[in-house]
């Protein structure tokens, strides 16, 4: 073939798409909201917030046992606009909508932005774990990556925090004052890598603000 010349079977190589890694302008921010105790409420209180233009997709792992996850989500959708539904096996993650963790299984999120979900034992003494959502997010998503500590008992959340923070995401974690159970939030904070800890009523207002700059970054120069 002439120089410069692309055959049929170039031409077919050329259009493979990549399997490895969505292309940098599909990404998009990914919150993870982790609670246990007095945790359903609490992200009642937050859901209003989130709408159906929401830039990035929610993902919800609470403490639950698998026969109330599906009605809890349902009780969810009532809270707010956006699109609310449990996590499915392979399903894409998508921005504008809010995904809870099937009760009894771990979530964790692929390389190419898929939810696959475990069966199987405890993790660190957890079903579902919230490091094991974290920690995958944190590798999906990198510097779009939100995690949000909420009430709770234990440390469940706080490995993956660490996570977060390495991949050069954000941390948020809930205050003591409006915490059920400071258990989570406060081993979370004990890792150093919260970014921000804040009463119930900021933390909405701080994910919007984070996930706002991710998708129109302030330019160089620009205080924000």
């Amino acid at each position: 073939l002439p120089h410069g010349h692309v055959g049929p079977a170039d031409a077919v190589r050329s259009a493979k798409p990549a399997v490895s890694q969505p292309a940098p302008d599909q990404r998009f921010p990914v919150v993870v909201l982790a609670a246990s105790t007095g945790g359903p409420a609490t992200v009642m209180q937050l859901a209003p917030g989130f709408t159906r233009d929401f830039p990035g997709a929610i993902i919800v792992v609470q403490h639950m046992p698998a026969s109330f996850t599906s009605q809890y989500a349902v009780q969810l959708a009532e809270f707010t606009s956006i699109r609310v539904k449990e996590g499915e096996e392979g399903e894409s993650l998508a921005p504008g909508t809010l995904y809870v963790c099937p009760g009894g299984r771990h979530l964790r999120v692929t390389p190419v932005g898929r939810i696959r979900l475990e069966g199987g034992g405890r993790i660190n003494g957890y079903l579902p774990c919230m490091d094991v959502t974290m920690e995958s997010v944190a590798a999906y998503a990198g510097a779009m990556a939100v995690a949000v500590v909420l009430t709770g008992m234990g440390n469940d959340g706080s490995q993956g925090a660490k996570a977060v923070k390495m991949a050069g995401g954000t941390v948020l974690a809930q205050d003591e004052a409006s915490s059920v159970i400071f258990g989570m939030p406060a081993e979370a904070i004990k890792t150093g890598c919260v970014d921000q800890v804040l009463a119930l009523e900021e933390i909405y207002p701080a994910i919007e603000k984070r996930v706002l700059r991710i998708c129109r970054p302030v330019p160089a120069g620009v205080r924000s």
